[in-house]
């Protein structure tokens, strides 16, 4: 008999979070579209009060997606505020695309990006360390290609791996 053991324990040793699991938060977000008030590039935050430390385990749409007439361009990625506004750290990095023109049945958003280190924490993805100036991180939607006929709901439920170490 052969014992095999998962990818992440052997690449990431001391990490508990491949031997025991982790603490996992989910954030539900629902986001109403009001065409008439919609832009090309809005921003609609989906999740906050990350940290460095914070990983992004699935963007789930539990009930699917419906059909968008011209939402081919979709973006999900983390923003920071700077001076009450909220800045791009990475606009695009865990979801660059995505296309809503078609309606979706359950899924994690997450699995859109096949080249996406799924295990790396927000820190990791953006390159952070202890002098950063994100003190707070906001995971946002972009809707870079405007709902054209009809308002829209997405209901999303953001699952978080909260950090367990200080």
């Amino acid at each position: 008999m052969t014992t095999y053991y998962n990818g992440g324990r052997t690449a990431k040793a001391n990490d508990p979070m491949y031997r025991t699991g982790k603490k996992l938060k989910t954030v539900a977000s629902k986001l109403s579209i009001d065409i008439s008030e919609a832009t090309d590039g809005d921003v609609y935050v989906i999740a906050e009060g990350l940290t460095a430390n914070s990983r992004i385990h699935r963007i789930m749409a539990p009930g699917g997606i419906e059909a968008f007439d011209a939402a081919a361009d979709n973006d999900i990625g983390f923003y920071y505020m700077k001076d009450g506004a909220l800045t791009a750290a990475d606009a695009d990095i865990l979801v660059d695309g995505v296309d809503l023109t078609t309606a979706t049945p359950c899924l994690d958003l997450l699995s859109k990006n096949t080249s996406l280190n799924r295990y790396s924490s927000v820190g990791d993805l953006l390159s952070l360390n202890s002098d950063s100036i994100y003190t707070e991180v906001y995971l946002c939607l972009t809707i870079n290609t405007k709902e054209t006929t009809t308002d829209k709901t997405i209901d999303l439920d953001i699952v978080i791996e909260e950090s367990t170490i200080g």
